[in-house]
């Protein structure tokens, strides 16, 4: 995407070039540094409650990654959305960040953080996992392959309705609903098969005993998409972690109750080290 075409956009959103093209996001407030890796079926819209209920203690930095919002493709592995991630990490920040990875996101996190690990000072890791694990030649699963046709025959709407009723438990209010159908009815189809790719094909098990960050793991109750059993891995291998479950929230826990949400990270975030 050409700087031109971003200044077109009727939002607040910056952009970066880098090796592969246009990464846009959103920022806000000074401070410490702080990096936000959305989901498979978000963007950097998704921390809209972070960008404005953190900015006070935070520079919050939120990406739309490779293939969404405004940005680029990068390739279709974890390792290239990391590698994107490095580059961008240094074009945003002159030193460490501290990151905070979301499903998707997460698996990218824990991604720059074995890969440069002098990047990364505190990690947090939300209901995320370490990838599926599928042999390259095997190809996405039918959960996988059916999203990618929605994409392809449903409206934006409907498209951004089912993946909500997907994230959200039961008793979810009307208006965080239509929040989260919102962002992911944005989705590109382009974006969200090169990230499933991603995700279907990673498997970063035998790397987390080397991320070195002090790491914050928050898991939901109520999460069908990535509930505490896939996250036992990271819990059982990462050197320095810890582990916070938010109780009656699902997949969107920085929507669903932002306040509890925001706690969490910002306790560990400025805790002594």
């Amino acid at each position: 995407m050409s700087e031109a075409r971003h200044e077109g956009r009727q939002d607040s959103r910056s952009g970066v070039s880098l090796e592969h093209g246009w990464i846009s996001f959103l920022q806000n407030g000074d401070g410490v540094p702080v990096l936000f890796l959305h989901g498979l079926n978000g963007n950097g819209s998704s921390w809209i409650e972070q960008l404005e209920g953190l900015s006070s203690n935070f520079r919050i930095v939120a990406w739309d990654a490779p293939g969404y919002g405004d940005s680029d493709l990068a390739g279709d592995s974890i390792t290239d959305l990391a590698q994107v991630a490095i580059q961008f990490i240094a074009k945003v920040s002159s030193g460490p960040i501290n990151i905070v990875g979301h499903s998707m996101g997460g698996l990218v996190a824990m991604k720059v953080a074995t890969m440069a690990p002098e990047l990364v000072n505190r990690l947090v890791l939300s209901c995320t996992h370490p990838g599926h694990g599928l042999a390259q030649d095997t190809g996405a699963d039918n959960r996988y392959r059916r999203r990618l046709e929605e994409l392809k025959t449903l409206s934006g709407e409907e498209y951004g309705r089912r993946r909500a009723k997907g994230m959200l438990p039961e008793g979810t209010s009307e208006a965080v609903f239509e929040k989260v159908a919102g962002i992911a009815a944005e989705s590109r189809a382009e974006g969200v098969a090169a990230a499933a790719w991603a995700i279907q094909t990673a498997d970063l098990r035998e790397e987390l005993d080397q991320i070195q960050a002090s790491t914050l793991v928050i898991t939901c109750d109520q999460d069908r998409v990535a509930p505490l059993e896939k996250a036992k891995p990271l819990l059982q291998s990462i050197p320095d972690v810890r582990h916070v479950e938010l109780k009656g929230l699902g997949h969107a826990p920085y929507l669903e109750d932002a306040r509890r949400y925001n706690v969490a990270i910002t306790d560990f975030l400025l805790e002594s080290s």
